[in-house]
């Protein structure tokens, strides 16, 4: 576990693409079908116990942001982006684009780029062994397409005051918050932990 820093990793920084360019040019390319520590996360991901799953997803995130289909398929492969597809596949000026002309031919409202232009990519049925995890839901930066928030939905919380403890023994330069709902945060990202209902807000 956490062995982030080596290069068999780097997959889960990729840059990401719009329309098939390059929006960071400062990538290097990787094998993904040959990549055996990317079937080795697979399997922490999907049978590792919640408390490890979680210090496993705060290393990835203090590594750097990784992109959305690259965390997203370690989890599922049913994930879709149920907000702002055009961005995530056009970028956002030629989505904008896009979307005033659909808006023109169909309605308003009708191009999925409301609540402040922002991308939202939800993985259903996670295949996790302890079936703890419902579904995933991240906020994504509509510039870079690295993920700014993401919330795991659990079936049943779990005791968060213990869950932060043990966050907070292997990571110390991290905010971590409890309530209703446990929040890691750092300076460009957040890890939410919330009961599966109506997606709260802060």
């Amino acid at each position: 576990m956490y062995t982030n820093n080596s290069e068999e990793r780097k997959f889960l920084y990729a840059k990401p693409y719009f329309a098939g360019v390059i929006v960071d040019t400062d990538s290097n390319g990787f094998d993904w079908f040959g990549n055996d520590e990317r079937g080795q996360l697979e399997i922490i991901i999907k049978e590792s116990n919640f408390d490890d799953l979680i210090c496993e997803l705060v290393h990835i995130f203090k590594e750097g942001l990784p992109n959305y289909y690259e965390l997203s398929s370690l989890f599922s492969m049913s994930y879709e982006i149920v907000q702002g597809y055009l961005i995530s596949r056009y970028g956002l000026e030629t989505a904008r684009k896009e979307k005033e002309e659909f808006e023109r031919r169909f309605g308003k409202g009708k191009a999925g780029m409301d609540n402040g232009d922002k991308i939202i990519c939800r993985v259903k049925n996670v295949e996790r062994k302890d079936q703890d995890i419902s579904k995933i839901e991240m906020d994504i930066d509509i510039e870079s397409l690295k993920i700014n928030d993401l919330y795991l939905f659990v079936n049943e919380i779990p005791d968060l005051n213990e869950l932060k403890t043990i966050i907070g023994t292997k990571f110390d330069d991290i905010d971590i918050s409890v309530g209703n709902k446990l929040i890691v945060k750092d300076k460009t990202y957040r890890i939410i932990i919330l009961e599966d209902e109506n997606k709260m807000n802060d």
